[in-house]
């Protein structure tokens, strides 16, 4: 009697825990299929489709991350996703409403792509917690205490950095109104100079083009300067051969514009138009988006030059 007693209590037990095991099994090998499912959306060309499919998986990988909180290609994968989400798609809205000269339309999307950015900060430094403790502190200290930890991380750092860095760099330029974000920039400008001094070629250059935006969207009294922009434009550039189109984009946006070089406009947004659709099949979808891009910038150059 007291064994079938004591059969009827851990019964149910047993069963959540294998229960609770299954869901674990079932979420990691879930995100073990999107890890490797993650070159196909980057070759995607088709943007409507790539947008609806990847929008689609962003609240699967919140999801998930409730039943594996800790696992850290999931917790990259939100980081990167929710990031390159609001970059690729929210903020090319963006640009779209103010060409339309729709204010009320963009400030909505800003509005989305901030907290889309927030999402990718967060997830971001989850990612980085998991193997560096005390940063959360490091961070909400000065710039020395921050510097001092950014010391000890080395490249296994590098994803939960760059993303982290690259959603509230993001985040905060399209903020610049708010002066408790930009009050946050030194924290960002280190986490992302120590990316380049870990490994520069990360992302296609991505920490150049970082600091191509930073300097190239400030006023100069800012902390903004053109050639320290044209110099991590062209060095991402040089990283990727030229096959990322968007580096280009970004060099025209945030440099040929601020000083007014209109034969740099032109031909670089040329060279963007008409390069072959197989250039980097790798990052089809990023060089589709910069290709777009162009189209509608050649038509604006009346807008941005004067």
């Amino acid at each position: 009697m007291r064994i079938f007693r004591l059969f009827l209590i851990l019964c149910p037990l047993w069963l959540l825990i294998v229960s609770c095991s299954l869901t674990k099994m079932a979420a990691n090998q879930t995100t073990a299929i999107l890890v490797a499912a993650m070159p196909a959306y980057e070759r995607e060309t088709n943007l409507e489709f790539a947008e609806q499919a990847i929008s689609g998986n962003l609240k699967l990988l919140e999801g998930l991350l409730e039943t594996t909180p800790h696992n850290e290609d999931l917790i990259l994968l939100a980081s990167r996703n929710y990031t390159c989400y609001a970059f690729g798609f929210i903020e090319e809205k963006i640009d779209r409403a103010d060409e339309e000269k729709n204010f009320e339309r963009k400030e909505k999307l800003i509005e989305n792509a901030v907290d889309f950015y927030r999402r990718g900060r967060k997830y971001g430094l989850q990612l980085i917690a998991l193997s560096r403790k005390k940063f959360h502190l490091a961070l909400e200290q000065g710039i020395e205490e921050l510097a001092s930890e950014l010391d000890h991380f080395n490249k296994r750092d590098i994803p939960g950095l760059f993303w982290t860095a690259y959603a509230w760099g993001n985040m905060i330029n399209l903020q610049q109104d708010n002066p408790k974000l930009v009050a946050e920039i030194p924290k960002v400008i280190l986490m992302m100079q120590r990316v380049l001094e870990l490994d520069e070629d990360y992302f296609f250059g991505g920490g150049h083009l970082f600091f191509g935006v930073y300097y190239g969207s400030r006023p100069q009294e800012l902390g903004g300067n053109p050639l320290k922009a044209k110099h991590h434009f062209e060095r991402a550039i040089e990283i990727n051969d030229g096959k990322y189109l968007m580096a280009k984009f970004l060099l025209v946006k945030y440099y040929a514009v601020s000083v007014q070089d209109r034969e740099m406009f032109d031909q670089t947004l040329q060279e963007i138009r008409l390069a072959p659709s197989d250039l980097f099949p790798e990052q089809g979808l990023a060089n589709k988006l910069a290709k777009r891009y162009a189209e509608r910038w050649i038509g604006r150059i009346d807008e941005f030059f004067f």
